[in-house]
């Protein structure tokens, strides 16, 4: 090896500082490059996350009130012990009982309740449930009962509100599990209800207008309820990140809602015809 090889490999041994500062700028601009996509996978997963709970939250409580307003008003044929009920308990009568378990309309944007009447289906062959699940009956039972859903409020700012139940055993005079409602679906920030009027009380195969309580009472036309509209607003019970901002939701005629909590939230409207009026 002469004098001018040995020069040569020397100088190609090692990195010159300029080299590793550019190699270290390099990898920082990758690795940033890599963090940002990380992170906007995370936002991207959040926000689907949050959009199927709150999807969720809403379709669950629509189906649950909507399954007891498919059975307002029935009684088994073979039931003579029990006369046609009104499907929705209708404020003030004597049907409400005490404490009261009918419909009623919340103020402002207050949450309203409903209670529909009906005798309990026959389930698992020999036993009838209320909307908690709770016995009341079994295949011999011919005891009518209302199912009344309300608005659990939050206990304090990190809870979150929730539909709950809770039904009155008509023939017993008394809660079936106790007074205090039960949740069945977290998330859910106002429920609001309106009833579809017919023409006449002869002819309830169509709602003409959809009304409050407070109106159907105030016009004495309880008899003329064909249908009920139902609206509930759920939320994602989880923070979204980034915060959804606030904004306002209109259920039905009730007054806008506006809540900044960083939740994202949806508002679920279906209408359903009571079978059972005629």
């Amino acid at each position: 090896m002469n004098h001018r090889e040995h020069r040569l490999r020397s100088k190609q041994q090692g990195l010159s500082i300029v080299e590793l500062l550019v190699a270290v700028v390099i990898g920082m601009l990758l690795l940033t490059g890599v963090i940002q996509v990380f992170f906007a996978s995370k936002q991207t997963y959040t926000s689907n996350e949050a959009a199927s709970r709150l999807q969720e939250n809403g379709r669950f409580a629509l189906e649950f009130i909507a399954q007891s307003a498919r059975h307002a008003g029935y009684v088994e044929p073979a039931n003579t012990t029990a006369g046609k009920p009104a499907p929705v308990a209708i404020p003030g009568a004597t049907t409400c009982n005490t404490p009261q378990v009918c419909s009623s309309d919340g103020a402002g944007n207050a949450s309203d309740t409903i209670g529909f009447v009906f005798q309990p289906r026959l389930l698992e062959g020999n036993v009838r449930r209320d909307c908690l699940g709770s016995v009341v009956g079994d295949a011999s039972s011919t005891d009518l009962i209302i199912n009344q859903f309300v608005l659990i409020p939050a206990a304090n700012a990190a809870d979150n509100p929730a539909l709950g139940c809770r039904s009155w055993n008509i023939n017993d005079n008394a809660w079936v599990t106790g007074a205090t409602p039960a949740p069945l679906i977290d998330g859910i920030d106002a429920l609001q209800i309106q009833y579809g009027l017919s023409a006449s009380s002869s002819d309830l195969n169509s709602a003409n207008q959809y009304v409050s309580a407070e109106r159907v009472t105030a016009l004495n036309k309880w008899n003329d309820v064909a249908a009920i509209r139902i609206a509930v607003l759920a939320n994602s019970v989880a923070r979204t990140n980034p915060p959804t901002p606030a904004r306002a939701y209109v259920l039905l005629d009730a007054a806008p809602i506006v809540i900044d909590d960083g939740r994202a939230r949806q508002v679920f409207t279906t209408t359903i015809k009571l079978r059972n009026t005629f």
